[in-house]
């Protein structure tokens, strides 16, 4: 009877629904349910010690399970041993229930000292943010010894005092936030400032914005830079209050940016960071040195996007979530992250390659090294870390053999979310002088006013979203503002997404070269229409569909080998992870590639029926060391299957294989 007893108690502890749901799903730790048992049951000290010696060794995934043992618990010997499990987790979820142990004199005098010990360990939530709440809890003790820890606790809270060190050359948070207003008043055609949120101390973080203000913002690239998430990386801060005054200086270069380009640069994302390292000199805010100026007063890596989602974010990363605004407000084409060393310091100056986010390196590295020529031209030597080093970036691991290759951590910070979440094209940067940011950021806003290769309008190169072999799925729409919202709607979407060249055909003679590519907009436009992608599947689907010209096809392929991959071997992309099956709303563009400078297209199909050359609805064509031609299909036209085709004819074929009527002959050319 006593054993059932305990068990019921122990059940008590845990809502029915919690306990159902993880025992269905089979995560409930038996360990720690046995665990719990001792300590509410056992009279005997020593099995109770041992129980909590065995809990405070477990994984901290096991702290939900203590916190919620610790609400529902009557027995109040119980609470302390579970206050003496909780106090040495260091798990910042242990802060409330610490705090209540503080606030609750019914709490044993040991008790309540452990739970200063239990803060005492916690980086996060106990830093300047916590010192009034400490204070509070430090009034209402009654027990000396419980006072003199947590007055340690406090003492050690106590910001650096001011003093003179060569940071603060620099201008503080008010004083860039001054200077840069007072810039924004002198040109209110180029300039704008505003506050777009603030730290965890109240202060501003500012939000420059440089443009023509007389062009029309419709054909306008967008570029975000960001420094000084680590406050005391002052040369981040510094290089682009230099890059903001370059920008509004005259010179056709300069002028060709403001009009074609959206600037926006967020100086100082850190405030309280910078302000704290340009007081004291120090990478701390406080004397109790746990919580350093790479991170916000609540001890969080701003830039780290696990903080910048949940309840708590809005009070412990309101930094951030300043960020976050920014992004999902502009969709940036492009963005520079800027990490720095600190004035009087240096360090190798690399681009496009991350310390901290191993994910964040770019898909256009020619980008990276248009950047670093730059540095390079203006007299800063370049560090190209993988290539320096005579090792490969890695993303996955290869048992035994991690000493061959870079590799740090999975952590995804600002420069990868940016990517995942709208194609952008973003790139790391590590400084140690500001001339050298200058450099590079100006290349980079350059590349926005060129059209880079393989593209059809001036921009960066982010709106092809997938290719494989000679198709290529794209942005829809004639203006750089169009092109971003197709591309932003179509990245979210590739999963969804099956195309691939179904023929590629070179005819023995000049004439007559075919190159016919299909493409569904949902997995269930593609289990219905492309089936398992054979000639005899596609075929027998495509001839029960009233939309597209099947005859047209039919002749189109007839004699031709025809197939599609399915799904493609290429990519994990379509139908893996979440796949919501929406259609298209912004418009699809699809690429044909061919292979000759001087094609002529003569034929040109979307779904069988011809087409004319147009930007909206028809096709384009970009030639240089080849010919792209793409296929736009309108908002409101996009359905969940698409064949795009054409024709095209050569004046001389590229020469292919080895003759041995005429190649073995070593004077022959």
């Amino acid at each position: 009877m006593k054993t059932l007893i305990a068990t019921v108690a122990v059940i008590a502890l845990f809502p029915a629904g919690v306990v159902s749901a993880s025992r269905a799903s089979g995560t409930i730790d038996k360990k720690v349910e046995s665990l719990l048992k001792t300590l509410l049951r056992e009279k005997d000290d020593s099995l109770r010690e041992k129980a909590v010696e065995e809990l405070v060794k477990l994984d901290n995934s096991s702290t939900p399970l203590l916190l919620n043992a610790f609400r529902q618990a009557k027995n109040r010997s119980a609470k302390e041993a579970l206050i003496n499990v909780l106090s040495r987790k260091k798990d910042e979820r242990t802060k409330k229930v610490l705090f209540e142990v503080l606030k609750d004199s019914a709490f044993s005098e040991k008790a309540r000292e452990r739970a200063v010990s239990g803060l005492g360990e916690l980086t996060r939530v106990v830093n300047r943010s916590s010192a009034a709440t400490l204070k509070r809890l430090y009034e209402l003790q009654k027990s000396e010894r419980v006072k003199t820890k947590l007055g340690v606790l406090l003492a050690g809270l106590k910001p650096f005092p001011i003093k003179d060190n060569p940071f603060a050359k620099d201008p503080s948070s008010a004083e860039m936030q001054k200077g840069l207003q007072g810039w924004a008043r002198i040109h209110p055609d180029k300039m704008d400032v505003e506050i777009r949120g603030k730290s965890v101390l109240g202060k501003p973080v500012l939000l420059v914005k440089i443009t023509d203000e007389k062009t029309s913002d419709e054909n306008k690239s967008i570029v975000l830079f960001t420094s000084t998430h680590c406050g005391g990386e002052e040369i981040g801060a510094t290089s682009l209050l230099h890059l903001t005054k370059w920008l509004l200086g005259e010179g056709e270069g300069v002028k060709r940016i403001r009009e074609r380009i959206i600037v926006l640069i967020m100086p100082c994302v850190n405030p309280d960071g910078w302000d704290a390292r340009r007081r004291s000199g120090r990478p701390y805010h406080s004397v109790r040195g746990k919580t350093n100026t790479a991170w916000n007063v609540y001890g969080i890596n701003i830039y780290d996007t696990k903080f910048w989602f949940g309840a708590a974010a809005a009070e412990e990363n309101p930094e951030g979530l300043a960020i976050l605004g920014v992004a999902e407000e502009f969709h940036p084409d492009a963005s520079m992250d800027i990490h720095a060393t600190q004035r009087g310091m240096t360090m190798p100056d690399s681009t496009g390659f991350s310390w901290g986010d191993f994910n964040a390196h770019s898909f256009q590295p020619l980008i990276v090294e248009e950047m670093n020529r730059a540095m390079e031209k203006a007299g800063c030597l370049a560090e190209r870390p993988a290539m320096d080093a005579g090792r490969i970036k890695i993303g996955s691991r290869i048992p035994g053999r991690e000493h061959n290759y870079y590799r740090i951590n999975d952590k995804q910070t600002i420069m990868s979310h940016l990517y995942l979440r709208y194609h952008t094209l973003a790139y790391n940067c590590e400084a140690a002088f500001d001339f050298a940011v200058v450099a590079r950021a100006r290349r980079l806003l350059e590349i926005g006013t060129e059209t880079w290769r393989n593209e059809f309008y001036p921009g960066y190169p982010s709106s092809q979203v997938g290719r494989w072999g000679s198709t290529s799925i794209a942005a829809w729409g004639d203006t750089a503002k169009k092109r971003r919202k197709s591309r932003v709607e179509l990245w979210r979407k590739m999963n969804q997404i099956h195309f691939s060249s179904v023929t590629n055909i070179r005819s023995p003679g000049l004439a007559d070269h075919k190159i016919l590519s299909i493409c569904a907009t949902t997995t269930a436009a593609s289990e219905k229409w492309i089936g398992y992608g054979t000639k005899a599947d596609i075929m027998a689907n495509l001839a029960k569909h009233n939309r597209i010209k099947v005859d047209y096809i039919e002749d189109f392929v007839r004699g031709l080998p025809v197939s599609i991959r399915t799904p493609p071997h290429y990519s994990m992309g379509y139908k893996s992870g979440e796949v919501t099956d929406a259609p298209i709303l912004n418009g699809l563009a699809m690429r044909l590639f061919i292979p000759y400078a001087g094609a002529e297209i003569y034929d040109a199909r979307i779904d069988g029926f011809k087409v004319e050359r147009s930007e909206m609805d028809g096709y384009i064509v970009q030639r240089g060391p080849g010919t792209i031609v793409q296929f736009n299909i309108p908002p409101k036209k996009v359905s969940g299957l698409h064949l795009v085709s054409l024709k095209y004819k050569v004046a001389r074929l590229h020469r292919q294989g080895f003759d041995q009527a005429s190649d073995w002959n070593l004077n022959a050319n």
